[in-house]
């Protein structure tokens, strides 16, 4: 039986057009594990990337995509390496600007053997706080309690885990990965734990001002922003949201209800105030069309050029 003292952890990377500060973070990660694998999805197919090669000198292994993949198959590209070359019992999956605090792989490593020993088995544990503020909570009433909807980066997952319900989904290509991965986890009756102590540093996006006839809208005393997504990536999140209502409503009507509270007041918020309204309307009643038909996979790059235009 593997014990939190002598428990093997790699660190799986997605990358592309990864910056220029990554090796420092990759730095400080591999004094908290085993090994770091660092997948670019294929943004460097000359091999000449400074950044990536950087990360070779640190001692990464480095494998470059010879296309766009998308974040779950570079991920499953770098977690089939990890399984080959070091047998580990977990990996902790990442993104190229996320950043995880000193102690974070032992906090969460402790969380997990504290409640197998409380006979809690854990699919996964993720981040107790990002940027410092508390993830939202499946329920507050818990000894050992789960996040709504852990993010992929900084996930801690035991490799029994991913032999009970698979790896990450690679035809949603980007959005909803996590969300559809968490439910499966839990369908297995597996609970994604908060590690307590878990803080992850996490680039938040570009967000813009909520403007209505030039004047910043506030709520409740609050100025309001959105947070700007090009067209592309609305299509995937609408998508792959509604492929999940198709997949899991039955079984998790309340956990849905709820995140979709969440998505739709983004979707307004873009649809009224974000830029490229129009492409992002069009990315919007495509991405319902196809998550209702169950069409997955990359976007039809010709209706990607359009959207963005």
């Amino acid at each position: 039986m593997t014990h939190q003292s002598d428990a093997r952890v790699v660190a799986i990377i997605s990358a592309f057009h990864p910056p220029a500060d990554l090796p420092v973070r990759v730095q400080a990660l591999n004094a908290q594990v085993l090994h770091t694998v660092v997948v670019d999805d294929g943004s460097d197919a000359t091999g000449k990337n400074p950044v990536l090669q950087e990360l070779e000198a640190l001692g990464c292994t480095v494998i470059r995509m010879p296309g766009n993949v998308g974040i779950a198959a570079a991920l499953n590209k770098g977690i089939e390496a990890a399984l080959a070359a070091w047998s580990p019992d977990f990996v902790v999956t990442l993104d190229q600007d996320s950043a995880l605090d000193e102690g974070y792989i032992a906090a969460a490593l402790h969380t997990y053997f504290e409640a197998k020993a409380q006979g809690v088995e854990a699919g996964l544990v993720s981040a107790e706080s990002h940027n410092g503020l508390h993830v939202p909570l499946l329920t507050r009433r818990a000894e050992f309690p789960e996040a709504f909807d852990p993010l992929q980066s900084g996930a801690l997952i035991p490799v029994t885990t991913l032999k009970v319900v698979g790896v990450l989904d690679e035809r949603l290509f980007i959005d909803c990965v996590d969300s559809e991965f968490n439910l499966r986890v839990r369908s297995h009756g597996l609970a994604t734990l908060i590690g307590k102590g878990c803080n992850m540093t996490h680039a938040l996006g570009h967000a813009q001002p909520m403007m209505l006839l030039g004047w910043h809208v506030s709520v409740l005393g609050v100025k309001r922003h959105v947070h700007s997504h090009p067209p592309f990536r609305v299509y995937y999140m609408t998508r792959n949201s509604i492929y999940l209502w198709r997949q899991y409503g039955a079984r998790f009507p309340g956990w849905l209800v709820r995140r979709l509270r969440f998505q739709l007041e983004s979707d307004i918020f873009r649809l009224l105030y974000g830029a490229n309204r129009k492409g992002q309307l069009r990315a919007f009643v495509r991405g319902c069309w196809d998550g209702w038909l169950g069409r997955l996979g990359k976007i039809d790059p010709a209706f990607k050029l359009r959207i963005s235009a």
